[in-house]
């Protein structure tokens, strides 16, 4: 019953989306879309920050040099990145994907006389990507015969976190975007507590597929794809935008699926804006 419900609700909210402007501009903006060119200036270096420092003996004691030096010895995992093939993997997707949305990119060329003269040419570099090691502390909890149970883990982690600068090649004052977007990859525990029938003792099962150096390698790629999608969405919003009747402000914020050639509504699967100067 529940589930047939969420179906109704579901199909009702896409027919009411279906009947917006944002809509009826976005499907606008995929069936007739601007001409949309990039220079991109891949990254030069990859940040890695270890901070499981709970983990290095003496920590507090040693000057800042010995520090870095202690976490990036002591990590399991970016002391491993092979930081050229984690950025190539990226940039390789990132252009790839860009290419699929049907937008036109140029790298590692001065931007020329031919992008000066389109309406819709930009510069956009991928400033910095950040990898940062850390512990995600999880914690499951139950109450049994009227007492609470819990179980705490300290989970491995990872943070991808990247910047990239936007502004218009030609442009009157050289206005410059800052579009951030962050990742995080985990562990993945799987448990629950259950009473023991021969002893009545409540106990925790669990099993956790533990994150490792080569999924870290493989998502390099996959975030560039996902950053491309998120940069083809900024420009699709931007026009949804621009284009309602005046005094109207967007109600929700699109992402395009190519693979559906479909539009739906997100919250945080999105870049965040920090400056537009």
């Amino acid at each position: 019953m529940q589930r047939g419900f969420a179906y109704i609700l579901i199909i009702l909210f896409a027919g009411v989306t279906a009947c917006t402007p944002e809509y009826r501009l976005a499907k606008d903006f995929r069936k007739n879309p601007p001409e949309f060119f990039f220079h991109v200036t891949p990254p030069k270096l990859l940040f890695k920050y270890n901070h499981k420092g709970e983990l290095v003996e003496d920590l507090k004691r040693m000057n800042s040099a010995e520090q870095d030096s202690a976490l990036f010895f002591s990590s399991g995992f970016i002391q491993y990145i092979n930081d050229s093939l984690f950025l190539e993997n990226y940039v390789n997707g990132f252009m790839d994907e860009l290419r699929n949305l049907q937008l036109v990119v140029f790298i590692g060329a001065e931007a020329d006389s031919f992008l000066l003269g389109q309406p819709q040419s930009y510069e956009l570099s991928i400033a910095q990507i950040q990898v940062d090691e850390y512990f995600y502390p999880y914690e499951d909890e139950e109450y049994f015969y009227d007492t609470l149970f819990y179980k705490k883990f300290d989970l491995d982690a990872v943070d991808f976190s990247t910047w990239l600068e936007l502004s218009k090649i030609g442009g009157p004052n050289q206005v410059k975007t800052i579009l951030y977007s962050s990742h995080m990859a985990s562990d993945k525990l799987e448990g629950e507590f259950f009473v023991d029938p021969f002893r009545q003792h409540v106990k925790y099962s669990y099993t956790i597929d533990s994150l490792g150096i080569e999924d870290i390698n493989n998502i390099s790629a996959y975030l560039g794809k996902v950053h491309a999608s998120y940069l083809y969405d900024f420009f699709l919003n931007q026009y949804i935008a621009f284009n309602l009747p005046k005094g109207f402000q967007p109600l929700v914020y699109y992402h395009y699926n190519r693979y559906r050639d479909s539009f739906i509504p997100v919250e945080d699967e999105r870049f965040e804006l920090l400056e537009d100067n």
